[in-house]
């Protein structure tokens, strides 16, 4: 496991992506509140779950201070301890919170009906993703029960652009700077074959899913997935969202790709419709 040191400071932190955050100076932080939100951070990116001592090292926390703010997110439901492997969890209590901030979302309330409606027409998973920080991160799922293969995502997940079909839609909407810009940041990691790790490849792309206002990935983030996806705009005419088809290539294979994109482009269209884009 990779350690990631915490830097407890007045104005400075690195959070547990690694990434720098700068503080303004504010004498009304309460610090075992802002303790207890550092430790709920470092369990969100620990897919198996984190012991006292690991909680410590990653946050840079003593193991008294670790101990005793779990035990008190415990008591309200907030983290949960394995009792087998004695490691703690985010707990189910957090989804209330998650939740309650999702369905204030005009977006997501819009598209539900849009997107449940095209998964039962299709019989795939239909994501709806938002763009934040150089990445995509889906705010809703609707998955058809006709299949017995499960596409592992979730609401909240975040996944690259430059090698799903959502990025690229999403990129489309940005200026060359921007989309430069996040690259710069996020690089070109190679997830399969396909994957495109060339940044002028990857412009021509964008620049093509700009063009036909649809994108696709083609194998190039996950083994054996395909997908398509298509903007969703707000009524300035900008990018705010995008939905897309995914699936096994068994299922969603070449020659569905019309149709499937035809019908994709169509929901998008009508959800952008309902937030008063006007073509």
């Amino acid at each position: 496991m990779v350690e990631i040191k915490w830097n407890i400071i007045p104005y400075c932190e690195t959070n547990i992506t690694g990434r720098v955050i700068v503080k303004d100076r504010d004498d009304n932080l309460v610090q075992s509140v802002d303790r207890a939100i550092t430790l709920l951070e470092a369990l969100a990116e620990g897919e198996n779950g984190y012991g006292i001592t690991e909680l410590s090292n990653v946050t840079g926390l003593h193991k008294t201070t670790v101990f005793r703010l779990l035990n008190t997110l415990m008591s309200r439901g907030y983290v949960e301890k394995d009792l087998k492997s004695d490691k703690y969890r985010l707990g189910i209590r957090l989804l209330l919170l998650g939740s309650a901030i999702l369905d204030r979302m005009d977006l997501r309330n819009t598209a539900r009906p849009y997107i449940k409606e095209l998964s039962d027409d299709t019989k795939e998973v239909v994501h709806l993703a938002i763009l934040d920080e150089g990445e995509a991160v889906y705010i809703d799922k609707v998955e058809s029960p006709d299949h017995s293969i499960r596409i592992y995502s979730q609401i909240g997940k975040r996944s690259p652009l430059h090698c799903t079909a959502l990025g690229k839609v999403l990129l489309s909407g940005l200026s060359d700077s921007e989309v430069e810009k996040i690259i710069k940041a996020k690089g070109l990691k190679k997830y399969t074959e396909k994957t495109i790790t060339d940044f002028q490849q990857l412009k021509e792309e964008i620049a093509l899913t700009r063009e036909r206002g649809y994108g696709f990935d083609e194998i190039e983030h996950e083994e054996g997935i395909r997908c398509v996806a298509a903007p969703i705009y707000d009524r300035r005419g900008k990018i705010v969202a995008a939905i897309s088809i995914s699936g096994p290539i068994i299922y969603i294979t070449q020659e569905r790709m019309a149709e499937l994109t035809e019908k994709i482009t169509r929901t998008a269209k009508a959800i952008s419709c309902q937030l008063g884009y006007l073509e």
